[in-house]
């Protein structure tokens, strides 16, 4: 993995007297053109271009770039590229982290992703709440945040931006009451989206805890292994406003799990299921979601023995609104593709990979 301490090392594709760098040569002669082509340099390329260019260079090597000239200089500090902003691929120190944060951030930038230390490096947290207080503060339009591998045990939920509206946490470590603070009407009053993708710490507490996010629209909980049968009874009543949930790789067999989904949240457009423990009997108790769009089923690969493909296609017909029936990791025949295409001639089919393909899907079997 690179690490972008090296950012402030010269930039081996562009130097300030690199001139192959800023030249486009002409056609060879016999390359299939009978005229030449003028030579034109990067210096007579307008400015709106030259972003654009930038804009599909790798971050640390934009940054690098800088050093060509002032204009390029000039460049790369335009907001257009700090749009979104991803560290995730480079090991960041707190101090290159405030240091980026003071020179290129602003208001311009709408999503951040990063990469903690948890996993892997010298342990130890490497955002603070004096640097997630400033990054709201210097990004006043933030709406997306993701954090992966991230002990965020020290800090407090009421120190993420204001404006965020999407918030994924991947492998991070929590409080226990870290979702409590969401009662106060000022701490991420716009949140829509919350994706926790093996969040070990998210508990029954913590599902219930989320009631008190009014705007939450869409919910994804993966390999949260700690929400039990009881979490669910209790927590999903108070989320009946939702219109996305995926339920991955749960505890819970899905069979109990879709009988509270299907008492409690009646708005759902958007439903996603492990198939372990789910039987036709599981489907038939969210058949009272009428606005259900899309069903999603999700490995890990088994034989199916409790909800066949008859099955799968008797729900799907008798629900008039459903538009795709997504297939997520069973790896069934062509056969029983074709069965499914075949009779579903109001809703499209996909079928991908499991979303946790390669991670350890044995585990959720």
């Amino acid at each position: 993995m690179a690490t972008i301490s090296e950012f402030g090392r010269r930039s081996p594709f562009l130097t300030p007297h690199d001139n192959t760098a800023h030249t486009l040569r002409p056609l060879e002669s016999g390359s299939g053109s009978s005229t030449g082509v003028a030579m034109a340099t990067a210096s007579e390329l307008p400015d709106c271009l030259l972003v654009e260019i930038l804009s599909f260079v790798p971050l640390r090597d934009r940054i690098r770039s800088s050093r060509v000239c002032k204009r390029w200089q000039r460049l790369v500090l335009d907001k257009a590229l700090w749009k979104c902003v991803d560290l995730s691929p480079y090991v960041v120190e707190p101090n290159v982290l405030w240091q980026l944060m003071r020179q290129y951030f602003g208001p311009g930038v709408r999503s951040f992703k990063m990469r903690g230390r948890l996993l892997s490096g010298p342990r130890g947290a490497l955002l603070t709440p004096a640097l997630l207080q400033a990054l709201g503060k210097r990004c006043s339009n933030l709406a997306y945040l993701s954090l992966i591998e991230e002990d965020l045990r020290k800090i407090s939920f009421s120190c993420l931006p204001t404006t965020l509206r999407y918030l994924d946490l991947q492998w991070c470590e929590l409080p226990q009451t870290w979702f409590s603070s969401g009662d106060d009407p000022g701490c991420v009053p716009h949140l829509e989206h919350l994706v926790l993708d093996r969040v070990p710490a998210f508990s029954d507490a913590q599902l219930l805890s989320l009631s008190h996010f009014g705007t939450l629209c869409s919910l994804v909980l993966r390999v949260t292994y700690r929400v039990t049968y009881q979490g669910f009874l209790n927590g999903l009543p108070g989320l009946s406003h939702l219109q996305r949930l995926e339920l991955c790789g749960c505890s819970v067999p899905s069979d109990l799990t879709l009988q509270i989904v299907g008492k409690n949240m009646p708005r759902l457009k958007e439903l996603r299921v492990t198939v372990t423990g789910l039987t036709a009997q599981g489907l038939g108790h969210i058949k009272v979601i009428k606005p259900l769009e899309l069903l999603g089923l999700m490995g890990p690969p088994c034989t199916l023995e409790d909800l066949s493909v008859k099955d799968i296609l008797t729900f799907c017909v008798s629900m008039p609104n459903l538009k795709t029936l997504s297939l997520q990791g069973l790896r069934l025949e062509s056969k029983e593709e074709a069965v499914l295409k075949e009779g579903l001639t109001h809703c499209v089919l996909t079928v991908e990979p499991h979303p946790l393909e390669g991670e350890g899907l044995e585990s959720l079997a």
